[in-house]
């Protein structure tokens, strides 16, 4: 499978927003397959097939999250998002809700907001 439209938006402005507009890292979005999405009740994480050792990049190892404004009612109001890079290639990607809320079943297209500015991002 492939990354939804809201994914893959999610993923390539984690990659701008912390490593950059030129990040070598832009050019393993379009490879990103994954076989199934594992879905945990209050979010959901991917594991990304393995990638083409052409594209490895810089930084080898680092985690870049945000937090983004949803349309739902509180707690639902904000949602997370958590990139892992491992061996200069991104690995995952996970969703999650705060406070041990369930992930909306909806599509993310639906319900997250885009043209507000996301809260900051997180460089865990």
């Amino acid at each position: 499978m492939n990354p939804s439209p809201a994914e893959l938006r999610i993923i390539r402005s984690l990659v701008i927003q912390n490593l950059g507009p030129e990040s070598p890292f832009l050019n393993q979005i379009s490879a990103l397959r994954f076989p199934i999405r594992h879905l945990t009740g209050t979010g959901y994480f991917i594991e990304f097939d393995p990638l083409p050792e052409a594209l490895r990049a810089a930084p080898a190892d680092t985690v870049l999250s945000t937090d983004l404004i949803t349309k739902l009612a509180p707690p639902r109001d904000l949602v997370g998002f958590t990139l892992f890079i491992n061996g200069g290639f991104m690995t995952s990607f996970e969703g999650y809700t705060f406070g041990d809320v369930r992930w909306p079943e909806e599509a993310m297209e639906d319900w997250l907001v885009f043209d507000t500015p996301a809260i900051s991002p997180r460089s865990d």
